[in-house]
């Protein structure tokens, strides 16, 4: 019994050894990274530290250099053999990295992994770009992107939240068999909204959730966001606008439908930052123009691509 105690407190302990805990220390040896989490990826490239990425998963698709390297498979469902056969000296995830055996098998291979703590505000990604620094050492680099280009944001939509009322905002991942599926409470969908001074019609619910007619129609809200695949997925932008469950709200009825690039808006890196002030301006331009009745209610308002 003792050997067999001492065998397994053993292991864990090299395990641990072996897993750097996410923000407290800097990666032994970051010189060739894989990365899984697209939000990730586009930090190390906003910290010009793309040289040390040898691999990544299919939610990194920006900037388009992405394309060019190899691919890990999706981020909550890795492969490891792909992985170590990219000889990374680290591995970089987003905190639903996964499946947990493949991380086990990585962690037992003698990799060191950092998962990267995952808030939906600003200033969660905000943190993100800190750890994310504080684990490549790069810092200063970091502190100079947060001064320069994500602070000003971050005032620009505080200053927006404080002058402006709330509107009430659904935000679609898109249909599942024909039913919406939206954005409740603990999502990112709902950090977006909040981004955007918006109140979630559907925060009541925990999770992403299929939505009734019903609920639809009781929660009628005024804008309607729907990320681009998902728009696709259904069959275009008018199989969403003419769906029953849109035509019973106000979004539907005036046309006030926003599609966004799901890893700008939803992954939650610097680009939803800037994915959410160009939405308030699009926001505020329609809110002139619903004041002065010239609203075109016959094409779906589209922000990004």
């Amino acid at each position: 019994m003792r050997i067999a105690h001492y065998t397994v407190t053993t292991a864990l302990l090299w395990l641990l050894a072996n897993t750097v805990a996410a923000c407290s220390m800097a990666i032994s040896d970051s010189s060739r990274i894989a990365v899984a989490g697209g939000s990730l990826t586009e930090i190390i490239y906003l910290l010009n530290a793309q040289q040390r990425i040898v691999a990544l998963d299919t939610t990194s698709n920006f900037p388009a250099a992405t394309q060019s390297l190899p691919s890990i498979g999706y981020v909550r469902n890795l492969s490891a053999e792909g992985i170590l056969s990219m000889k990374p000296t680290a591995i970089l995830g987003e905190d639903d990295m996964g499946p947990p055996e493949v991380v086990k098998q990585l962690v037992a291979a003698g990799l060191s992994i950092a998962k990267v703590p995952e808030v939906y505000t600003p200033q969660g990604i905000i943190k993100k770009v800190r750890c994310v620094a504080s684990l490549l050492q790069l810092q200063t680099q970091a502190e100079a992107l947060i001064t320069s280009q994500l602070q000003p944001v971050i005032t620009t939509l505080n200053n927006y939240q404080r002058d402006h009322k709330p509107l009430k905002i659904a935000l679609l991942l898109g249909l599942r068999d024909g039913v919406p599926l939206a954005a409740g409470s603990n999502t990112s969908g709902d950090g977006f909204i909040k981004m955007i001074n918006g109140h979630n019609v559907f925060a009541s619910i925990e999770g992403w959730k299929p939505i009734s007619l019903e609920s639809m129609a009781s929660a009628n809200p005024d804008y309607i966001i729907i990320p681009q695949r998902g728009v696709d997925t259904a069959g275009g932008i008018d199989v969403i606008a003419n769906h029953l469950a849109v035509r019973l709200t106000n979004a539907g009825k005036h046309q006030r439908i926003l599609v966004l690039d799901g890893m700008a808006m939803l992954g939650f890196s610097p680009r939803t930052l800037t994915t959410a002030e160009t939405v308030l301006q699009q926001l505020q331009k329609t809110r002139v123009l619903n004041q002065r009745s010239t609203i075109d209610t016959q094409t779906p308002v589209k922000v990004g691509s």
